[in-house]
């Protein structure tokens, strides 16, 4: 295609350098030849309007790259705020998380400690059971032994009698 663009470009140009060449001389120019300079200055001025179309599109696209390189780093900015959060949030988690097994090992230890004076606190009572019994047993004994005093004084006092 560009090879036939070439081939007209060149065609028309040498097809105008010999209209300007009869307008210097001053001859009468041929409606071909009029029509000829007027197509040449449409293509000059469709060369014009392209190139400003493409100057136009080159600087919507440097525009448009500029936005999105703008989007792409507020995008980037709210990210890193994103991940500021997380962290943030991941660090308030995990001091949670150690406060609350900080308060789990305290219970742990209260229940230890509570175990080990409900053992003190039964071994009390078993004792303490144990000395009531002993002490039921010698009570017992005693009135055995009283009673025992008591049938030998009877038994004195009726043998004065």
């Amino acid at each position: 295609m560009e090879a036939i663009s070439m081939l007209f470009d060149a065609v028309i140009k040498e097809a105008l350098e010999t209209i300007v060449k009869k307008i210097r001389e001053g001859k009468k120019l041929s409606d071909a030849e009029v029509l000829l300079l007027v197509v040449s200055q449409m293509r000059k001025d469709q060369e014009f309007i392209v190139k400003m179309i493409e100057e136009f599109k080159s600087n919507v696209n440097k525009r448009l790259d500029e936005f999105k390189s703008d989007v792409n780093r507020r995008f980037d900015e709210v990210y890193r705020r994103f991940d500021e959060a997380d962290k943030r949030f991941e660090e308030f988690k995990s001091d949670v998380n150690r406060r609350f097994n900080e308060i789990d090992r305290k219970f742990d230890e209260i229940d230890k400690k509570f175990d080990e004076f409900k053992g003190y606190v039964e071994k009390r009572f078993e004792r303490v059971e144990s000395e009531i019994g002993d002490l039921k047993d010698e009570i017992k004994f005693l009135r055995q032994e009283v009673m025992s005093i008591k049938s030998d004084i009877i038994n004195l006092l009726k043998e004065k009698i």
